[in-house]
């Protein structure tokens, strides 16, 4: 029988007893950082938004009781399709709602608490656009990484408003719970999207090293070291100048630069050495940067959508209502 088919808590337990090296299940790696870079990406075009991710530890192979028990009370549910067959949801705490109802309304996010409300029909239209930009940009960063077992080319289908329909549309089967808290707004309000997506691959494993093992130590170098802080800085306009102008430069003299610098900047090391190539831009107000495709950006990678399933034949009940009633033309 495929991994996928077993038992959630019962695959744990197979994996830990027995005869040989233990296994742990492989999991991608950057899977904070790639959630951290989607929603940003996703919020980046809502004025105001000023989404601020903080990725909690997601939940693997969950039981569907298990999945459907940790999802917040007050909440938009959206259905996604992801090919074959294959469902997951996304799910929107109504602090997310309210502030992207509110900056695309009043173009702001408001202090005021969230409201405990039921989620509309007008909740979900306003953030199927959100959604589907985080969606895009999470598949993009996750796709080729290894561990990942579940479907990326997931799109928007329906909002549920009823938990009753989840039995219908969720098989029971192994769910990962994939957690990122927000901070919108600046803080004016606070709330959690959450990826439930069904386990469709095999569960790769690998095996664990003993403590101090020069292995295990390799494999950890990368994770700890891409955390470490990094201090870079943004250069505008480089110029040279003879030393007799610069001594005599003072307070309130200008230095001229051309509008084509302001495409053309810099972010640079400590050390004064380029690393990515950007231009100058705006968000909420703010002087920002925009990095380019260039040295040391690579270009964004593009998912292959799958293909949409063809409309089902209707029945004779509906040819028979459709001969009766024509529509217009």
């Amino acid at each position: 029988m495929a991994e996928s088919g077993f038992n959630a808590a019962l695959r744990k337990k197979l994996a830990g007893t027995g005869a040989g090296a233990a296994r742990a299940a492989l999991r991608p790696d950057g899977l904070s950082a790639a959630l951290t870079r989607a929603l940003r990406k996703a919020a980046a075009p809502y004025e105001g938004l000023m989404a601020t991710p903080d990725p909690q530890e997601a939940q693997w192979d969950m039981t569907l009781a298990e999945a459907r028990a940790a999802l917040p009370e007050h909440r938009l549910l959206a259905v996604l399709e992801g090919g074959q067959g294959a469902r997951a949801l996304c799910i929107l705490e109504n602090g997310v709602v309210d502030a992207l109802v509110e900056v695309q309304t009043t173009g702001r996010v408001d202090t005021a608490p969230a409201m405990l409300r039921a989620t509309t029909q007008i909740d979900a239209a306003l953030s199927r656009d959100f959604i589907g930009l985080f969606l895009g940009g999470f598949a993009a960063e996750m796709s080729g990484q290894a561990g990942v077992n579940w479907p990326l080319g997931l799109t928007y289908g329906a909002c549920v408003t009823d938990d009753r329909q989840l039995d219908l549309l969720l098989p029971d089967r192994p769910y990962h719970l994939i957690t990122v808290q927000l901070s919108l707004g600046d803080g004016a309000k606070t709330g959690r999207i959450m990826l439930l997506v069904p386990v469709t691959g095999e569960t790769a494993y690998q095996a664990e090293d003993g403590p101090g093992d020069g292995l295990a130590w390799a494999r950890l170098w990368p994770a700890i070291a891409s955390e470490a802080p990094v201090a870079l800085e943004a250069v505008l306009s480089r110029q040279t100048m003879p030393l007799a102008r610069l001594q005599g430069l003072d307070v309130g003299d200008v230095l001229e630069f051309d509008r084509a610098d302001l495409a053309q900047m810099r972010v640079t090391d400590v050390k004064g050495k380029p690393v990515l190539r950007a231009r100058l831009g705006a968000v909420a107000g703010k002087r920002a940067l925009c990095l380019v495709p260039g040295a040391g950006l690579p270009p964004p990678k593009t998912v292959a959508r799958p293909a949409p399933e063809p409309a089902p034949e209707k029945t004779p009940a509906e040819r028979l209502i459709d001969a009766a009633m024509p529509g217009p033309g």
